[in-house]
C-alpha cells in the first residue's frame, strides 16, 4: 500500500512516532536547501538514528524500457523528491514475476517489467513504498520540462512502522 502525498501533508504522521521526528526534520531541511548539489551529485549517505539511514540523489530520467522494478523486506522507502520531478510506476508483488530473488546483502528483489500504475512526483512529493509495493523510478514522462531529478530516499526499518487502517 503505497502513499503518495506532501512532506507538509504527511507531517502530523511522521511527528506521531519518536524514531520518525528526525525523519521529518531531515526531509524538511533538505526541502529547505541544507544540503547542496554536490551532496547530491555524490550519493551522500547520512546516518539518522534507530537504523535509519538517507541517501541523496541525483540522476538523469530514463524510458520506460529502462525501468528497474524493486522491493525491499528490511525497509520502507520514503522517497521525497527536492528539485525537478520523476516518473514511478508501482504496482503490488502479487502482480509481478520475480527475475531476481532476494538479496539479503541489498535488501533487494528485482522483478520483471509490468502493466502498473504511474505517479507523477513533483517537488515536495513524497512517496512512501513498503515491502509489498513494487516501485521502479528514475523515469521520464512527456509532461516534465526537466531531465534530471533531485530526490533523498530514506530507509526506514519495517519494525519502526506499523500501519493499521
Amino acid at each position: 500500500m503505497a502513499i503518495v502525498t506532501t512532506l507538509e501533508n504527511f507531517k502530523g504522521a511522521l511527528l506521531q512516532k519518536d524514531p520518525l521526528h528526525g525523519v521529518y526534520n531531515f526531509l524538511q531541511s533538505c526541502m529547505d536547501g541544507q544540503y547542496d548539489k554536490k551532496s547530491f551529485k555524490t550519493n551522500k549517505h547520512i546516518d539518522l538514528s534507530n537504523g535509519i539511514f538517507a541517501i541523496l540523489q541525483t540522476y538523469s530520467l530514463k524510458p520506460f524500457k529502462q525501468a528497474f522494478f524493486e522491493t525491499h523486506k528490511k525497509y520502507i522507502d520514503f522517497q521525497l523528491t527536492i528539485k525537478h520531478n520523476e516518473c514511478f510506476m508501482i504496482g503490488d508483488c502479487k502482480n509481478f514475476t520475480i527475475q531476481n530473488s532476494y538479496d539479503a546483502s541489498k535488501d533487494l528483489i528485482v522483478y520483471k517489467a509490468q502493466k502498473c500504475n504511474k505517479i507523477l512526483s513533483y517537488p515536495s512529493c513524497l512517496c512512501i513504498f513498503f515491502p509489498n509495493d513494487v516501485h521502479a523510478g528514475g523515469l521520464n514522462d512527456k509532461a516534465f520540462q526537466y531531465k534530471k531529478v533531485y530526490k533523498v530516499v530514506v530507509k526506514v526499518p519495517v519494525e519502526i512502522i506499523k500501519i493499521s487502517l
